[in-house]
């Protein structure tokens, strides 16, 4: 039995980069990226994967100090946790520190990853023109920065996959 699928790639594999800087130190941003969509057409984009980069946590004596990157299908109000349909890849840089030692800088990757990615790989479609990428860090004594780069294919979704991808991501 042969299975029909939702959607069809219509592009090879681009760039969709981004970056953000907090408005303070310890401060909720969240930066909108526009993607390169044709909603009339049903287009969507598939996410191979997603590449971050940022400033590292800074060594604070007695104190777990954290640079927090997330890229979501959604704009979010704060960050969010794995049970969180609309999170597409999120890193967290953790620095521990003693009395006068540290450990670190730790990473912590949800869905992202630091191996070459495969055109097979796919970690979520989003079907609304754009993605938001946002920073948290805790116990900085200054703003920190992240960028990151999203590997993605351009694709063709059935009207049925359309209409849920957007209906998931207007009501989310």
């Amino acid at each position: 039995m042969i299975m029909a699928k939702a959607y069809k790639i219509t592009s090879d594999p681009f760039f969709v980069n981004g970056s953000v800087t907090e408005t303070g130190a310890n401060t909720y941003t969240q930066q909108e990226i526009s993607l390169p969509l044709d909603s009339l057409n049903q287009e969507g984009i598939l996410v191979h994967a997603v590449y971050f980069e940022s400033s590292s946590p800074e060594l604070v004596p007695g104190l777990s100090s954290r640079v927090n990157l997330q890229v979501t299908a959604t704009s979010k109000a704060a960050l969010v946790g794995a049970n969180d349909a609309n999170l597409i890849a999120q890193r967290t840089l953790v620095t521990s520190g003693g009395a006068a030692e540290f450990s670190g800088p730790h990473v912590i990757d949800f869905i992202g990853q630091d191996a070459p990615y495969q055109e097979t790989d796919n970690l979520m479609i989003v079907a609304t023109d754009n993605v938001f990428f946002a920073i948290q860090c805790a116990n900085q004594g200054a703003a920190k920065q992240g960028t990151f780069r999203m590997v993605c294919s351009r694709v063709k979704l059935d009207a049925a996959a359309y209409a849920a991808l957007v209906t998931n991501e207007l009501t989310s």
